[in-house]
């Protein structure tokens, strides 16, 4: 690699992104289902638990404009 190339390996989740209507195991409403996690426990928990405790809840306003 060469001195110009910057690479990002760490990405930070916020508290936005991981609301539940995103996640693969949700249910959506249905006639004959509630609304609601299939699983009895959430797996994005942990996540969830970091995001709370370091205090990323939003993401900025513009935070993924490419200038600079």
């Amino acid at each position: 690699m060469s001195n110009n190339i910057k690479t990002h390996n760490e990405f930070e989740y916020h508290l936005e992104d991981i609301d539940c209507a995103y996640c693969l195991h949700y249910i959506r409403k249905r006639k004959s289902q509630e609304r609601g996690c299939d699983r009895e426990e959430c797996c994005c928990e942990d996540i969830c638990a970091d995001a709370i405790a370091n205090g990323r809840i939003t993401r900025d306003r513009g935070w993924n404009k490419w200038h600079t």
